[in-house]
């Protein structure tokens, strides 16, 4: 992080709101600590969860063409962000190679995600689509191994906002996850999960 661009840092409760649909974007965020969602009505009225931010991610890199936010960002839990106002952030970049490097790279990484979002979520089973999210949710945290050598790692949203995500109903996507408990290729317990077999899960979801 360049501290001399956070323009603020504040902290967010749980259900707080990051800024809203339609707002005017002047500012990115970047999560410190804790994890945002963000979410937005479909045409027939469903609530759909389009992205999940964990500690180090920006927050509102959609909203940069026409600057204004597409969706709205919720904090998950207790969440700390940092501010970084838009403009000054664009006029310090064009003077400083380090910081527009790190800028590219991370809207570079957004876009990734997305790409990748795209490239498997509709075409793949949906028991395969879950298993696909847990092991790029896996990539992005840390964890520690069990007494079986096995890496634990928490889940950071609720199980209702990752069906959201992955465009399934709850109980499609709690019959996944007991499916795929039964094939061995991914354990959910409350707010932890392994994925007993690395090698075995990307064989199955292409990955």
């Amino acid at each position: 992080m360049h501290h001399d661009i956070v323009q603020r840092r504040f902290a967010l409760e749980t259900g707080d709101q990051l800024f809203r649909l339609g707002g005017e974007c002047t500012a990115l965020f970047q999560v410190c600590s804790g994890m945002i969602k963000t979410q937005r009505d479909t045409i027939d009225g469903d609530l759909i969860v389009t992205g999940f931010y964990l500690p180090g991610d920006l927050v509102g890199i959609e909203a940069l063409s026409d600057r204004v936010f597409p969706c709205e960002a919720i904090a998950c839990g207790e969440t700390e962000v940092c501010q970084l106002d838009f403009d000054s952030l664009l006029a310090s970049c064009a003077s400083r190679p380090g910081l527009n490097s790190w800028i590219i790279s991370a809207i570079s990484c957004h876009a990734r995600r997305k790409d990748c979002d795209l490239s498997w979520s509709g075409g793949q089973p949906s028991r395969l689509r879950v298993l696909r999210f847990f092991l790029d949710l896996r990539e992005r945290l840390g964890g520690t191994a069990d007494e079986g050598g096995l890496i634990s790692f928490k889940v950071p949203m609720k199980k209702q906002d990752i069906a959201r995500y992955l465009h399934l109903t709850p109980e499609t996507f709690s019959r996944n996850l007991a499916q795929l408990k039964s094939e061995g290729l991914l354990l959910v317990h409350k707010n932890e999960f392994v994925v007993p077999d690395i090698g075995r899960a990307r064989t199955a979801t292409g990955n």
